[in-house]
């Protein structure tokens, strides 16, 4: 129920901002809600005066347009948190920036890839990795990294619901496969 809502503030925002004569293009409109997305999850003072059903939604509107100044959210923008905030839907802010980045996404014929390493990776090692994928799928590439210490060595790759394992643990079960089947 959450994600159909925040679906449909998404779409609401995805049609103005794809408009070619918008004030504010899709990228630069997915930044400032990832801004505004920060200063909301790192002040739960904010947060918690924008969700309140005890707070006038005209105090929550300067409120918005005080954080929106300092951030130099666009008129768009604000104009959106507005809706958001008079519609109570706040609490969904975080999937609604979520589901825009996922539509700019796909929108851009981009795809999201998640990798999860043993340890650090080098530059080099990403770009490598990402230069690989981006052949496999045929799609740009926006890859987020995550250090998992319960693998042993290796790492895996997500691409949708595809899941690449190149851990060492892996390896080493199907090594261990191939001993017990008698291959070598």
């Amino acid at each position: 129920m959450d994600q159909a809502v925040a679906n449909r503030y998404v779409s609401a925002l995805a049609e103005v901002v794809a408009q070619q004569d918008s004030e504010l293009s899709p990228e630069a409109a997915l930044e400032q809600l990832e801004a505004f997305g920060e200063l909301l999850e790192g002040s739960a003072d904010l947060a918690a005066v924008l969700r309140s059903p005890s707070i006038q939604p005209s105090d929550k509107r300067r409120l918005i347009e005080q954080v929106g100044g300092r951030l130099g959210l666009a008129p768009l923008i604000v104009n959106f948190l507005f809706v958001v905030t008079d519609h109570r839907r706040m609490r969904h802010f975080s999937l609604i920036a979520d589901g825009f980045r996922t539509w700019l996404d796909s929108h851009r014929g981009r795809i999201e890839v998640q990798v999860r390493t043993a340890g650090p990776i080098g530059p080099d090692q990403r770009a490598d990795l990402e230069g690989r994928f981006r052949e496999l799928t045929g799609k740009d590439i926006r890859a987020s990294y995550a250090e998992d210490p319960t693998l042993l060595g290796g790492g895996l790759v997500q691409v949708g619901s595809t899941l690449y394992d190149g851990s060492l643990r892996a390896a080493l079960g199907s090594l261990a496969a191939r001993l017990a089947a008698g291959d070598r």
